[in-house]
């Protein structure tokens, strides 16, 4: 898939915000805990989300999408254990499956999740707890076969190195069904892992937060829920910073949650950018030219590493230097090629990504290596002089409801470019 983008010196109209891509996917999940119907609502239709469905249609969840009402319903059955290698690779957010079949005590054969490839991401950590809860983890290539050998001890501590989203749910995945008492010390409390949280103790779990750890008393069962997802954060975070990154923006942002925007917005502040609360939403205007920042990336509520590419790309033009430091993905840097290619001026010294004012961008063809590069480059297309091409396009479908809609309705001049035969 491509994209052929046009520069626009201003965007103006109203943007809706989707439901959450990363809340999303491993409360899916959580429907393999209970034989009970699980509801989400305000579920985003995006391309992650439609593959986990299929993961777990292939797994014996039976799943029922209402589209126009944003409603999931997943129920299930009997447990077949049908995943594919190609399916599984899609997606990273399929290890949250592992766990879920873990915690169900069955022996099964997977593969290591697929994803962004924007930097070597391994999950020892979830692999690490796996083996805690009785688990023998057999590595044939990128095949994993898991076998129950014994049961686990009463207390279990899971001592994470790092805060890691996936690791922390997949823990509370093995740790709310089985017998005994589990302790997570240095949790990810991301806001879509507090998500999972509040869903798993409104299903019966037992989780305790104190301080830096999770303590969950296991439980004989969960029953059902109907539960309404968060706004996706990383969505309106994206949006304020093509906002921010146009000559002259009006745009008003509805379904956002602006508690899980504080750094965003403070950030986006100190720029220059200027916000104005209304009722439910938030009115974003652009008329001066940007300020250049030091920015930190690290866990919430730092300013996230999933905005770090599209911040890069805003602050070229700025009319001061920059400076980002990404303390979790330190190695997300697939976007500094496709910058340099639009003649922005930015470079990496000692970890340190240094972004200096670029006034003249050159349109160009941009190349969509991961997620959130990919919006980047539709950001720098916007900003660049000429009528740009992103390739690889259909990577950013994975988390961006309705995107090309979306764009067209802040005044974005988008299509999709076909190719010709």
């Amino acid at each position: 898939m491509k994209l052929k983008i046009t520069s626009r010196a201003r965007l103006k109209g109203t943007i809706k915000i989707s439901g959450s891509k990363n809340a999303t996917l491993p409360l899916m999940v959580c429907a393999l805990l209970t034989y009970d119907e699980i509801i989400l609502q305000n579920i985003p239709h995006i391309s992650d989300v439609l593959m986990m469905m299929k993961l777990l249609q292939d797994i014996g969840i039976r799943v029922i999408y209402q589209e126009d009402e944003k409603t999931l319903r997943l129920q299930k059955e009997a447990l077949f254990v049908n995943l594919k290698k190609e399916d599984i690779k899609k997606i990273r957010a399929s290890y949250y499956i592992m766990g879920a079949l873990v915690a169900n005590d069955l022996n099964f054969k997977t593969h290591y999740p697929g994803g962004c490839s924007f930097s070597k991401r391994p999950i020892d950590y979830h692999l690490d707890a796996f083996k805690k809860v009785g688990y023998q983890i057999i590595e044939k290539g990128e095949e994993l076969i898991f076998q129950k050998l014994k049961t686990s001890d009463d207390i279990i501590n899971y001592d994470l190195p790092k805060p890691s989203v996936g690791a922390t749910i997949n823990v509370l995945f093995i740790s709310i069904l089985r017998k005994g008492i589990s302790i997570i010390h240095n949790p990810s409390l991301e806001p879509e892992v507090q998500q999972v949280i509040e869903m798993l103790k409104l299903m019966g779990a037992n989780i305790i937060q104190e301080n830096n750890t999770l303590k969950i008393e296991g439980v004989d069962h969960l029953h059902g829920i109907t539960y309404k997802i968060m706004s996706d954060r990383i969505e309106a975070g994206s949006y304020l910073l093509l906002a921010a990154s146009v000559k002259r923006s009006k745009i008003i942002f509805q379904n956002l949650d602006l508690t899980y925007l504080e750094d965003v917005l403070k950030t986006l502040k100190q720029m220059g950018l200027h916000f104005k609360k209304h009722n439910n939403q938030l009115v974003v205007k652009k008329t001066k030219r940007l300020i250049g920042i030091n920015k930190t990336i690290d866990i919430y509520p730092a300013f996230p590493t999933d905005l770090q590419q599209i911040l890069s790309v805003a602050c070229l033009k700025a009319k001061s230097p920059s400076t980002i430091i990404d303390k979790i993905y330190p190695e997300r840097l697939t976007h500094l090629k496709e910058i340099k290619k639009a003649k922005g001026i930015i470079q990496l010294v000692n970890h340190q990504i240094k972004i200096y004012p670029s006034y003249k961008l050159e349109a160009g063809s941009f190349y969509a290596s991961d997620l959130r590069c990919g919006f980047a480059c539709i950001v720098l297309a916007v900003m660049a002089n000429g009528t740009s091409i992103i390739e690889n396009a259909e990577l950013i479908l994975r988390g961006y409801e309705n995107l090309i809609d979306k764009l067209r309705g802040l005044q974005v001049a988008i299509e999709e470019e076909k190719d010709d035969f």
